[in-house]
């Protein structure tokens, strides 16, 4: 572990969110459960403890990341108090390609959310947000390492928008959990979203069945919208959502021409 990540865990918040540590290791039933107020990247740090053999299940939260982090290295406004901040640390048989991993662990906690919270709304956008009432309320994180002759190591990481009083005013188009079910405390957020990532990505799926396409077509926000598809310095590609595959590729159907499997790049919508 680099002396950075060594200091970080002499810095461990003995409480998180009003409860206190050693009630989160009895709850979720592990040890491996690393609290802070205030940190750089939870994602960083769950690989750290990855690196130096940190079992699957182990769980880093935070009141505020410093450095927070989106996919594509996008940054994630992280404030005290605005949101959840929370990675996990997984050991899977085999490496997954993205973007399964993110469809996975989004479609498991839109449902997780769903069940617990009636009246969250909470759907999938491809290839990694989490949307309410037709805006962002959270993103995903996954990052797979080859671990030497281990195997691999897989962290995901969870940004939840839940006070919306407490976001910053440059975050454009988010909403805030307390915005669609009321005043929730946070640990039971986290809870929901511990459950979620556990229903699957300890065995992350080489493919989606039957009854899991069934699912995901139910919390796909984007199917049967106009979206346009980025990808590097490429002209957008316009088409409409046609549903995910099997592999978590999304299915674009462009004006002319034949369906497309998109599995890189950003989707936004327009172009209907």
């Amino acid at each position: 572990m680099t002396d950075v990540g060594a200091t970080m865990l002499a810095e461990q918040a003995e409480r998180w969110a009003g409860e206190p540590v050693a009630t989160l290791r009895e709850h979720w039933d592990r040890e491996s459960v690393y609290a802070f107020d205030r940190i750089p990247s939870t994602n960083d740090l769950a690989r750290e403890l990855a690196e130096g053999g940190a079992p699957s299940g182990t769980i880093v939260l935070c009141r505020q990341q410093t450095a927070g982090r989106g996919r594509a290295g996008r940054s994630w406004s992280s404030p005290a108090g605005a949101g959840l901040y929370l990675s996990m640390v997984f050991r899977p048989r085999a490496a997954t390609v993205p973007p399964l991993v993110t469809v996975v662990a989004g479609v498991d906690l839109a449902r997780e959310l769903n069940r617990r919270f009636p009246g969250a709304g909470v759907a999938v956008k491809w290839p990694n947000d989490l949307m309410a009432r037709e805006r962002k309320l959270g993103g995903i994180l996954a990052e797979m390492t080859r671990d030497g002759e281990k195997g691999v190591f897989l962290v995901v990481g969870v940004g939840l928008n839940v006070e919306a009083g407490r976001l910053p005013d440059d975050v454009k188009g988010a909403v805030a959990f307390a915005d669609c079910v009321g005043p929730t405390r946070l640990v039971d957020v986290a809870d929901a979203v511990v459950a979620g990532l556990e229903r699957r990505l300890p065995r992350v799926p080489t493919s989606l069945d039957a009854g899991a396409l069934d699912e995901l077509d139910r919390l796909d926000w984007l199917r049967n919208r106009w979206v346009e598809h980025r990808l590097s310095d490429r002209e957008p590609a316009i088409g409409l959502a046609a549903g995910i595959a099997p592999d978590g590729a999304l299915l674009l159907r462009p004006r002319a021409g034949a369906l497309r499997r998109v599995v890189a790049g950003s989707i936004a919508l327009g172009g209907g």
